[in-house]
């Protein structure tokens, strides 16, 4: 079975869409704030098998976007009887995110909210097992000493690369940030190569 094979026929369609679309746009050179900007479909498999495997509850997602990595996690959360909570700054792709839940029928597992990150999290459960960032590590570091503490025992954090050929290290932000991981026994990291370089941890 594959990961596309969790999708029914309907869902695969909208999937399909909202990836040739985002193609588009970048081949457009699109510099509209409201254009896509969607992982890449191996992202999107990658944290979908991942969730799954970890049986993943709480899952959450900064950087909601129109919804393509948020379905991923959805059609995840069905697996493992858990709940998807999504972060994005802007209304209108919040708007757009959520009417494509709605139409692919997961809508019931996600709560999409729009605003600044503490707020957001502030409102998440208390136990989080389960987070993805493609909200810009400078954004999101900032938040991580709040979201830290919720991290329970075995929770797995992705975090969106920012270059295909570039090392962490050579990003001053993005290496204090793997630094500040690396600094305790709290945390095993990895950075992952797929089209880009992405970083992952698991809480011990």
């Amino acid at each position: 079975m594959r990961i596309e094979n969790l999708f029914t026929p309907t869902q695969q369609a909208l999937v399909a869409s909202l990836h040739r679309r985002d193609q588009q746009e970048r081949q457009a050179g699109s510099t509209d704030p409201l254009r896509l900007r969607a992982v890449s479909p191996q992202v999107a498999h990658y944290l979908c098998l991942t969730a799954i495997h970890q049986q993943a509850r709480t899952l959450v997602e900064f950087g909601t976007s129109h919804g393509y990595s948020t379905l991923h996690l959805a059609a995840a959360a069905q697996r493992t009887g858990g709940r998807v909570f999504s972060l994005d700054q802007v209304p209108e792709k919040t708007v757009a995110a959520q009417a494509n839940l709605r139409q692919a029928g997961l809508g019931h597992l996600v709560e999409c909210y729009t605003g600044e990150g503490d707020a957001f999290i502030a409102a998440l459960p208390e136990r989080v097992d389960f987070v993805f960032v493609d909200f810009g590590l400078p954004a999101f570091a900032p938040m991580f000493t709040m979201l830290e503490s919720r991290l329970v025992a075995r929770a797995f954090l992705f975090v969106d690369g920012w270059s295909k050929v570039e090392q962490w290290d050579q990003n001053p932000e993005w290496a204090a940030f793997r630094s500040r991981l690396d600094g305790t026994a709290d945390y095993l990291t990895y950075i992952l190569s797929l089209e880009k370089s992405h970083l992952i941890a698991v809480k011990l």
